[in-house]
């Protein structure tokens, strides 16, 4: 592979934090809200021109229950935020909707609440170290090329690019590297709701039984293949009347950290909503009227790196229900593996997981402990959301949304408590921690 080398030179310092948070996704929002609520000077950096993540840039249209089965274990910053949206706790396995929209505004008004400085439309690329310790990010934005300069960083990414870009350990995708598939998700409108309510009643168990008809219709001229995608309902819900959000198709062989595989990959997402809405106005009753409003702006990732952290939670944990004296967050979120071909053998699998293999009895959760934040050797970073350390099963239960909004929270306060100590996140009073995240109201065991 061809290379140059890039000509050196000075970069303007745009600011300087205590707290500066990387990515503006569920995991980033707890992070910042908390971080800044408890004090410290906190700056969030999103490369799109809002907050949200998958639920706003990539039209996932529901939010995970806040707990499978009983009242809510995910509490806090995320319950506020489903307050704030009016659509209840998500307790008892509920899937609150997620209108986009909504979800924006309400987040923007928190941080301004909060204090919280954004720079929108801006990518991170790269980083300055001394050592095991963070001095700036390098970003790039309409304003030109910038150092940002922080005591202490929380990478809430996703992907770990900040961790990666310092230097971090991380692992990526089973033996052959191969991740779960990307989804990309969309909104419709003109659906008649009775009609399309009274078939997923009749015909629905996890939409499978729609997904199969479409199986069987597939390659025909009603439907055209797509390779290495696939048509499959996997959730959706009605936002108003006649206005639903779905989350469908698995498209394979996606590395989201991969900038062609992102590009080939949606250019496929887009395909595969217009082919749906096609087939399904012909096909299915109550789409009739039907037409596609929004497709994501950014793919539904589930997997990409994963840290090396201080501790890695594993299957293990998970299947014990381990409880950690430094636990930081609970859940009883059950391991959700999408396969990573379309073989129906492979979906069956992995739905047997889902829905037997790994859930939980009622009552049962398990516990994420800070050391799962901290990448192994560094001093002021945390890596909160998807990426954090764990297993690779595991991590098909920890990416869903509430459990990073929790995460976050959890990295926002450990950032604003080491301003004021000075300390690495390694040396955190996780006593402490964990009293002032119950004073958040907070779950902590």
């Amino acid at each position: 592979m061809a290379h140059i080398n890039e000509p050196a030179k000075k970069l303007r310092i745009a600011g300087k934090y205590d707290v500066l948070v990387c990515g503006g996704g569920p995991a980033g929002i707890g992070a910042a809200l908390s971080a800044a609520r408890n004090g410290a000077k906190t700056l969030l950096v999103e490369q799109s021109g809002f907050l949200g993540g998958m639920g706003t840039g990539a039209l996932v249209p529901t939010f995970a229950p806040s707990a499978m089965s009983g009242a809510p274990l995910i509490k806090g910053i995320h319950a506020e935020i489903l307050a704030l949206l009016g659509i209840g706790d998500g307790s008892n396995d509920t899937w609150p909707p997620l209108d986009p929209e909504k979800t924006k505004y309400a987040v923007d008004r928190l941080m301004k609440t909060a204090g919280v400085e954004i720079l929108f439309f801006t990518r991170i690329s790269g980083v300055i170290k001394t050592g095991r310790r963070l001095e700036h990010i390098i970003v790039e934005n309409k304003s030109g090329r910038q150092a940002l300069k922080a005591k202490y960083f929380i990478d809430c990414t996703g992907d770990a690019d900040v961790a990666a870009m310092s230097g971090a350990s991380f692992k990526k995708g089973d033996r052959k590297g191969a991740m779960q598939p990307a989804s990309n998700c969309f909104t419709v409108a003109g659906i008649d709701d009775e009609k399309f309510e009274a078939i997923r009643k009749k015909d629905n168990s996890h939409d499978l039984k729609l997904s199969d008809i479409m199986r069987s219709d597939e390659g025909k001229a009603i439907l055209p293949i797509i390779p290495s995608g696939e048509y499959r309902f996997l959730l959706e819900t009605k936002f108003e009347k006649g206005y639903w959000g779905f989350n469908f198709g698995h498209i394979f062989n996606v590395d989201g950290t991969d900038a062609k595989d992102l590009s080939a990959a949606a250019q496929k997402g887009r395909e595969i909503a217009n082919n749906f809405i096609a087939y399904a106005r012909k096909k299915f009753p109550g789409f009739k009227n039907a037409f596609l409003v929004s497709v994501g702006q950014a793919l539904g990732i589930r997997e990409t790196r994963i840290i090396e952290g201080e501790y890695t939670l594993t299957v293990a944990d998970y299947i014990k229900r381990t409880k950690f004296p430094d636990s930081i967050a609970v859940y009883d979120y059950p391991i959700d593996m999408h396969q990573t071909d379309k073989s129906l053998k492979a979906f069956n699998k992995s739905h047997k997981a889902f829905t037997q293999d790994f859930l939980l009895s009622p009552g049962e959760y398990y516990s994420i402990p800070f050391r799962a934040l901290i990448p192994k050797g560094k001093d002021n970073l945390l890596a909160a959301g998807r990426s954090i350390s764990c297993d690779r099963q595991v991590q098909a239960a920890t990416r869903v949304m509430p459990l990073c909004v929790a995460t976050g929270e959890a990295a926002g306060l450990a950032a604003a408590m080491a301003v004021k100590k000075g300390n690495r996140f390694r040396d955190t009073d996780t006593k402490l921690l964990r009293e002032k995240l119950i004073k958040q109201s907070a779950r902590v065991d």
